[in-house]
């Protein structure tokens, strides 16, 4: 089955950031730069805010051009802070992660989720989640973003760019075409200006016309792996999994309840088995875990956890369990609504066989 994959894309996020950390600017044009150096307008704009984006200023332009189109605008030009700007995507990113199977930062302020699990295969599961990832977010962080959902990552980034600023698309299974097939060939994310222009000059002007077009004559032109992108691209085929980026350092397995409860007895009696589960995939790797998390889903589609770190690194099942038990109990304690689902998770990994990346969730 494929999806549901989230992408999310914090909202004009350098500028956003500057807004937060100075609500006094909030209504101005915000203008974030890379400065050269060589004189004081020297380098290009970073992103800008909605508000200085009416004026035309976009990412990209020359710094001296948006002060220009902002002339006689009481605007804020600010450089960029790379330290606040990263502390607060790892944030956003680490909040992120627990409302999915595995999250897959693409960069500082966009990344994939897949929601295969965690949703139980339901696109309306899905949208209910990053709902409520949406809120969690804007809670904890001030920030807000943009998400979409689809089948596939291509169509995921492709929902969440046109939902912005601060909205959720989603993109359901047997709805590809009629989304797709009106939109310029300019949208298919990564075709760039050049190879769109060659498009255009094919009288391709649409992604509906690239689908009229044969793969083999669209590989002639462009190549076999360009070619062959932009002809999967246009029919929503292209996928790609969502995988973590450098050294994944966690597993996991989750399990629908037979039914939705908050009994500690019957909800162990289905979560044991993943567990054993999990820990024979984790032995046949060669890992050795030091931090244990279980993973709720309460009948409202909202996401509860409860971590424990180990003082040492184990493999043992009995402290998997034990560990897993008391997480269980404090988990329930206190909630006031049914769970849904329920997984266990490791993280903190290292291998005794010298491997150095795992991508087994």
């Amino acid at each position: 089955m494929n999806g549901p994959v989230a992408c999310l894309d914090i909202d004009y996020f350098y500028a956003q950031a500057e807004e937060l950390r100075n609500p006094a600017i909030r209504d101005k044009p915000i203008v974030v730069c890379v400065y050269s150096g060589r004189t004081p307008d020297s380098g290009v704009v970073a992103t800008s805010n909605y508000v200085a984006r009416r004026y035309g200023v976009r990412s990209g332009i020359p710094i001296w051009r948006a002060k220009e189109l902002l002339r006689g605008v009481d605007a804020v030009f600010l450089p960029v802070d790379m330290p606040y700007y990263s502390a607060l995507s790892h944030q956003v990113f680490e909040i992120a992660g627990r409302f999915a199977d595995v999250i897959e930062v693409a960069s500082i302020d966009e990344a994939f989720l897949s929601l295969l699990e965690v949703a139980a295969g339901s696109f309306e599961n899905a949208a209910r989640l990053m709902e409520s990832l949406k809120k969690e977010i804007r809670a904890r962080t001030g920030l807000t973003c943009s998400i979409g959902i689809a089948k596939n990552k291509l169509l995921a980034k492709m929902a969440a760019d046109d939902s912005k600023p601060d909205g959720l698309l989603v993109i359901r299974p047997g709805t590809e075409d009629q989304y797709l097939k009106p939109k310029p060939v300019e949208d298919i994310p990564y075709v760039g200006v050049k190879t769109a222009k060659r498009l255009r000059d094919m009288g391709i002007k649409t992604i509906g016309d690239l689908v009229n077009t044969p793969s083999d004559k669209l590989m002639e032109v462009f190549g076999f792996r360009v070619g062959r992108f932009i002809y999967l691209a246009s029919r929503g085929e292209y996928f790609e999994q969502v995988t973590p980026r450098g050294e994944a350092k966690q597993m996991s397995r989750m399990i629908t309840l037979k039914r939705q409860t908050r009994d500690e007895a019957e909800i162990w009696g289905q979560l044991a088995g993943a567990i054993r589960e999990l820990h024979r995939r984790v032995i046949e790797l060669g890992y050795g875990f030091k931090g244990v998390s279980l993973i709720g889903v309460t009948r409202g589609m909202k996401p509860v956890t409860k971590s424990m770190a180990l003082p040492h690194q184990t493999q043992e099942i009995t402290e998997l369990e034990n560990v897993s038990r008391q997480l269980l109990r404090a988990l329930l304690s206190g909630l006031e609504e049914e769970l849904r689902r329920i997984g266990v998770r490791v993280y903190d990994l290292s291998s005794e066989r010298g491997q150095s990346r795992l991508t087994d969730f």
